[in-house]
């Protein structure tokens, strides 16, 4: 197949869109406020995808064609991961293909186990595990599209490092066994640094070191998915989390933190790592007035309600008027909105879009 020149976004069109999001993530003032308003679905690297390169493609680059209509700060790229649990299968987690999300992951370490983190060896970046499937969808994507691509999804040592140990049993060892603990976090850093580097020597066209939607400047590091943030303390968060973000954050030149879940306990914790770029929370599970009085200002904050984020609940019907009411307690100070429209349809978000841009909201 000829290479397809997707020009989505016009090349100075882009260029701004990613400057204004530098700015925002630099806590500059009088900067527009940046947003993505997206039709109501989410990337996973499901069964058919991973089986199918030529259907991911198409499913993906018709979707940017789509959002190319919504006048929001989406930077077109392409999703070559493999899911989350790509790092811990390179250490030995078996894995398998399933149609309703990520591939799942079996782990290889349990509280009565403990010791055997002392057997994990160093994973092959470019072979192990997952990584053939993910460097051949790189070589598929970038010989049959233009766009650029972005990283495999990056959890971060601790996330990963609770795929690798089962879940339930990972948190006790965080009491009983930390040197057991600290032990696989560090071979889990070091090999997120290996990998990442492979990335970034094979990837001809890096869009950044993410796997999400917000266009992160290479020089401003990598993003990590950091859910356990949200289930452990802020000792614990310090002790097991900050040191390993921050080797990673002093490695690449800074990181976003992600996590899912209620994390205002953790706030404070996640600001002492070293380089942070930003936060990235999902709002619905937070105390508004909470983030605002400990991170509003302080960093950049990338503010997700999606659909799925609201789960019980009903996603406001008027999100031009929510929104509204999030920047009147937070400010407007290096806020990043993403957002969902409750359809599935492109029309709703193009009209969301305008709507916004009416606002001309911008950075105080």
């Amino acid at each position: 197949m000829d290479q397809q020149n997707h020009s989505l976004v016009g090349a100075e069109q882009v260029k701004q869109r990613q400057d204004l999001i530098r700015r925002a993530l630099d806590l500059e003032s009088n900067n527009p406020v940046p947003f993505l308003v997206a039709e109501y679905d989410m990337w996973f690297a499901t069964q058919d995808k991973l089986e199918d390169a030529e259907l991911d493609l198409g499913m993906q680059v018709a979707k940017y064609e789509r959002q190319s209509l919504v006048d929001d700060y989406t930077v077109p790229h392409l999703k070559p991961g493999t899911g989350l649990g790509t790092i811990p299968a390179a250490f030995g987690c078996e894995w398998g293909l399933n149609m309703e999300a990520d591939p799942w992951i079996k782990p290889l370490i349990t509280g009565g186990n403990a010791r055997d983190v002392y057997r994990l060896e160093m994973p092959d970046p470019r072979t192990s595990g997952k990584n053939g499937l993910f460097f051949d969808r790189v070589a598929y994507f970038q010989s049959r599209s233009a766009l650029p691509l972005g990283a495999c999804n990056i959890p971060a040592p601790l996330t990963a490092a609770s795929m690798i140990w089962d879940y339930s049993s990972f948190l006790v060892a965080l009491l009983d066994n930390p040197r057991e603990v600290h032990h696989l976090l560090e071979l889990v850093t070091e090999y997120t640094i290996a990998f990442l580097k492979q990335q970034i020597a094979d990837i001809q066209r890096l869009w950044s070191l993410t796997h999400m939607n917000w266009y992160i400047p290479l020089e401003y590091g990598l993003r990590v998915s950091d859910d356990v943030l949200a289930v452990i303390s802020p000792r614990q968060y310090e002790e097991f989390g900050v040191p390993y973000n921050s080797r990673l954050s002093r490695e690449f030149g800074g990181i976003v933190v992600h996590s899912c879940g209620s994390i205002t306990h953790n706030l404070p914790a996640i600001l002492k790592t070293d380089g942070l770029r930003g936060i990235t929370l999902t709002l619905p599970h937070n105390d508004i007035l909470k983030v605002a009085e400990l991170a509003a200002g302080k960093t950049a904050l990338m503010l997700r309600y999606w659909n799925m984020d609201w789960e019980n609940e009903t996603p406001p019907n008027d999100l031009l008027g929510y929104t509204q009411q999030v920047l009147d307690k937070l400010g407007t100070r290096g806020i990043l909105l993403e957002m969902q429209v409750p359809s599935a349809t492109t029309e709703e978000a193009i009209a969301l879009a305008q709507h916004i841009q009416s606002q001309a909201w911008r950075s105080s």
